[in-house]
């Protein structure tokens, strides 16, 4: 077993110092936010949203080959495109100017398509076989370059794990970087201020991994190993930390909602019900997470059986705010955060929730309550 990264002692005290001060003193509900419900829906699976404000979804009821848009904050829908070839969407990636870029499937085998028209038409522009992409977050942008870390799910022992990069906005790709040891890659971070790129790794303790590059992809540094770097998206920080919720389900690591820097310090901030999927920093402040109960795994509760949304003010004091109760035991339960409109409502996305449509599939707009 790897050993556990710790944060200086002086580091750990100043923020268990911080913690017992907010709780002793109240401030702790005074500051730490809510979520407000503003709108739902059951009938369509959120993909993303274009820096124009325009959002793409796929209808529950239709063809997961047919695209819907939206510009009207994701109220109502309209039918925008199709995959080439006759695949189907799984993820959507919308790039700073406005270009798609979607994992679809077609005959068992998974392509990348590309879409410079807001959808309407596609254009295969990269053959990904058997390996797919997980979220979004698997494409980052930095400095003028297109990143994708694939993601496989055909074994669960090491497989190659392939760093693509584009310098024409996804048109063609080539190889950057062949990642050895791993089973996945989870997704990407891009610290533009820092000029470095991210790399997240999974899903065992032999396999987990943070990398970060400041060569543009050509050389990376390990930062943390083992269950500790087990994460699937993360927000960066100013500083060039990141601060991520951990995608932890066995024991003997527990997650918790972390801070990470560059240098390898590791700060345990929040204890969770279960792993996580999403981290996001909301444009006007805060941040939100997103933790999962999987059907699988010894890290939860046996009681618990829903999904929950934490929020913070300030990525120190956190609270649970919405919990949603699984339809299927089976199966994931899921409410993650992705995108945010430009009127700053935050897209939570449902999987396997009970009250949603099929597959407990939908979506929610919430507003990010300040104290």
């Amino acid at each position: 077993m790897l050993p556990r990264v710790r944060a200086p002692a002086a580091l750990l005290l100043s923020c268990l110092l911080l913690s017992t001060l907010l709780l002793s003193s109240g401030a702790f509900a005074q500051q730490t936010p809510g979520l407000e419900v503003v709108h739902t829906n059951t009938t369509h699976r959120f993909l993303a949203v274009a820096p124009s404000g325009t959002a793409y979804a796929l209808k529950l009821d239709d063809s997961s080959r047919n695209l819907y848009a939206s510009t009207d904050g994701a109220r109502t829908w309209s039918y925008k495109g199709r995959t080439p070839l006759g695949g189907s969407f799984h993820v959507v990636t919308v790039l700073a100017d406005g270009t798609l870029l979607a994992d679809t499937e077609r005959s068992g085998a998974h392509y990348l398509a590309r879409s410079s028209d807001g959808g309407a038409t596609w254009t295969e522009v990269l053959s990904l076989g058997n390996y797919r992409l997980l979220t979004s977050r698997n494409i980052a942008e930095l400095d003028g370059t297109v990143y994708l870390l694939e993601y496989q799910a055909f074994t669960a022992q090491n497989a190659p794990i392939r760093l693509y990069a584009s310098g024409n906005r996804g048109r063609t790709w080539r190889v950057k970087q062949t990642f050895e040891g791993h089973r996945h890659g989870h997704g990407l971070a891009a610290d533009p201020a820092h000029h470095a790129l991210w790399a997240f790794f999974g899903d065992n303790i032999q396999q987990s991994a943070i990398l970060r590059s400041t060569q543009a992809g050509s050389a990376w540094k390990r930062v943390i190993s083992g269950q500790n770097g087990l994460v699937v998206t993360s927000a960066v920080l100013p500083d060039g930390s990141l601060l991520y919720a951990q995608d932890i389900n066995w024991l003997p690591g527990r997650p918790y909602i972390v801070q990470l820097a560059p240098d390898g310090t590791y700060v345990q901030l929040e204890a969770l019900s279960g792993a996580a999927y999403s981290t996001y920093a909301v444009r006007a402040g805060g941040f939100v997470a997103g933790i999962a109960r999987e059907p699988l795994g010894d890290a939860y509760d046996p009681a618990e059986t829903q999904a929950h949304v934490w929020a913070s003010p300030d990525g120190v004091a956190w609270r649970d705010v919405l919990q949603y109760p699984r339809l299927d035991p089976n199966e994931n339960v899921r409410a993650d955060v992705y995108d945010e409109l430009p009127s700053g409502l935050l897209v939570l996305q449902l999987q396997n929730v009970q009250g949603f449509g099929p597959g407990g599939r939908g979506y929610q707009l919430v507003r990010f309550v300040r104290p």
